[in-house]
């Protein structure tokens, strides 16, 4: 069978390729914005360090999702306090990511073990102001930097993809 459309004619093979390349463009296209999307919304991140044991170990790998939605107790992601932001500490092996535990956010009262590193008046915490605290009681944190700016937070993690040292 042959199809005329104006001047060319189609033939039954022309027309299944017309069909097959239609339908994968189909597929392809939406699969390629999802990854992107994706990456957009969301990061993985290694554990590194034992700031977060016994809840997280070194070597566990986390989908953390991007967002400016917090919630205290929250697992969440952050740029490194020390050596200014998105810059590892001078010498230091950790990665410019931390991993700490969101304790505290504007309003809350401010911990007891942060009251000496923000200053002991201080009762709440500040507006665009958090408090971050690793799992681990030697764990390097608010009790050393104070607050942590909220815009500072990349998001807030959405589960383990792999055990580390388990």
């Amino acid at each position: 069978m042959r199809v005329i459309t104006g001047r060319r004619r189609m033939t039954d093979r022309s027309q299944f390729l017309l069909v097959v390349l239609g339908g994968f463009a189909a597929l392809v296209v939406p699969l390629v914005v999802g990854v992107v999307v994706a990456r957009r919304r969301f990061v993985i991140v290694d554990v590194a360090g034992d700031s977060m044991v016994p809840s997280l170990v070194h070597g566990d790998r986390l989908l953390v999702r991007r967002t400016r939605r917090f919630r205290a107790g929250a697992i969440v992601v952050a740029h490194h306090q020390e050596g200014g932001r998105r810059v590892v500490a001078g010498g230091s092996p950790a990665s410019a990511w931390l991993v700490k535990r969101l304790v505290a956010l504007p309003g809350d009262v401010v911990p007891e073990a942060v009251a000496s590193a923000v200053g002991d008046r201080t009762r709440r915490v500040p507006a665009g102001m958090a408090v971050l605290l690793g799992d681990h009681p030697d764990s390097v944190d608010s009790r050393r930097w104070g607050f942590v700016p909220l815009r500072d937070i990349e998001g807030v993690m959405v589960g383990r993809l792999r055990a580390g040292g388990r």
